[in-house]
């Protein structure tokens, strides 16, 4: 998955280069398009100071999502980042896991 890769590769990047990252539109990408690029960026990580918080500024559809796949992958990245600001974030999808795990 080319472009993926190619995203992942921008992120780990300093400086940051927002018009590269402008010009790969995720908005069609499937979930699985989506989790590959995390599990990119998560191979690349730690990533350079204050780029997982611009990651997470920039695809709120990953920072804010509702998919569990999507969640994991944010989670491991925040964790392995230690990207503390969205420590609740980790916090939360756990507990939501343990929830449905017991009923």
């Amino acid at each position: 998955m080319k472009p993926a890769d190619e995203l992942a590769d921008l992120w780990s990047s300093s400086p940051l280069n927002m018009q590269d990252i402008g010009k790969m539109d995720v908005s069609s990408w499937k979930t699985y398009q989506m989790i590959y690029f995390l599990d990119q960026v998560l191979a690349k990580s730690p990533l350079p100071p204050g780029n997982v918080e611009e990651l997470g500024k920039y695809y709120t559809k990953i920072s804010e999502a509702t998919n569990a796949e999507l969640r994991l992958r944010w989670a491991q990245i925040v964790l392995k980042n230690d990207y503390q600001d969205h420590f609740s974030k980790v916090r939360d999808f756990l507990y939501c896991q343990v929830c449905e795990w017991e009923m």
